[in-house]
């Protein structure tokens, strides 16, 4: 009876150390998830929670599982940017005042990495640690900004997309946008913090007086530079006829009598060669 007692003492405190070997929800600091990977399974895809129970025979393997634990915590980043209206320069000379067509804007983000991208994050970039998740939320925050800039910008299109940008309903807009193009990151706020606009419907006008203005000056201008062209090339067309007669007549000098007596002029008198002093007293 005793070695019975015995036996069955002994098969309970294995089966506890056992079991406790296996209770992975020990290797998990409070507050923290977990990412559990075995060089028998690989990473598991669901993360382990403080809290939650959960069992693994992996565990009875020497060396075979790791536990990773993670602390994710939120970052914020905010970025400015800035510029004109296209072609503001041009189109404010049009308008009284001279209005500015300038704008700037302020983007605050907040986010954190998603609880269930930990083991993608893990196996695929090699994440495994704090320090290691801290950086990758920085790198992932510069280009959620990325994203949302260009998000922002497109509401410049129209009038009525500005004035949404401009009384913040469209932040609903780019928070989901941003987090349909970044699954693993949380988007936890999302807002134009400054949002410094120009008039529109100004720059509309501007604009419009301005191409009516390039058209009528076009119009205005183009037969007077055609009529200037055509005429310049008329005078290079003689200008190039002239030298060639020049090259002409300088090789063959007795053509300029022939074209005289063609033309009904006289040709030119013959004139004899003065003989020299020498040569008259020889004679």
């Amino acid at each position: 009876m005793r070695r019975f007692t015995w036996s069955v003492v002994l098969l309970l405190i294995a089966s506890l150390s056992v079991f406790f070997v296996g209770w992975l929800s020990l290797r998990v600091r409070p507050g923290a998830v977990a990412v559990v990977a075995s060089k028998t399974g690989g990473v598991e895809p669901r993360p382990l929670e403080a809290g939650r129970f959960a069992w693994s025979p992996a565990a009875l393997l020497p060396t075979n599982l790791r536990v990773v634990s993670f602390s994710p915590k939120p970052a914020g980043r905010s970025l400015s940017i800035e510029g004109e209206l296209p072609s503001a320069a041009a189109y404010r000379a049009f308008m009284a005042g001279e209005p500015d067509f300038s704008w700037r804007l302020t983007l605050a983000l907040k986010a954190a990495p998603k609880a269930s991208a930990l083991p993608e994050l893990f196996a695929r970039y090699g994440v495994d640690n704090d320090e290691a998740l801290a950086a990758w939320l920085s790198a992932e925050l510069d280009a959620a900004l990325g994203d949302a800039r260009a998000s922002v910008l497109a509401y410049f299109a129209d009038e009525d997309g500005a004035q949404l940008l401009a009384s913040g309903r469209a932040d609903e807009a780019v928070s989901a946008d941003l987090a349909a193009k970044r699954p693993l990151l949380e988007i936890l706020e999302f807002t134009v913090a400054e949002a410094r606009l120009p008039d529109l419907a100004l720059y509309a006008r501007a604009r419009e007086l301005y191409l009516g203005y390039a058209e009528r000056f076009r119009a205005s201008v183009e037969p007077a530079l055609a009529e200037a062209s055509e005429s310049a090339a008329r005078d290079q067309v003689k200008l190039e006829l002239l030298r060639r007669y020049g090259q002409l007549l300088a090789e063959f000098p007795g053509l300029i009598d022939y074209l005289a007596i063609q033309a009904g002029i006289a040709p030119r008198p013959s004139v004899l060669p003065v003989a020299s002093p020498a040569a008259r007293a020889g004679q």
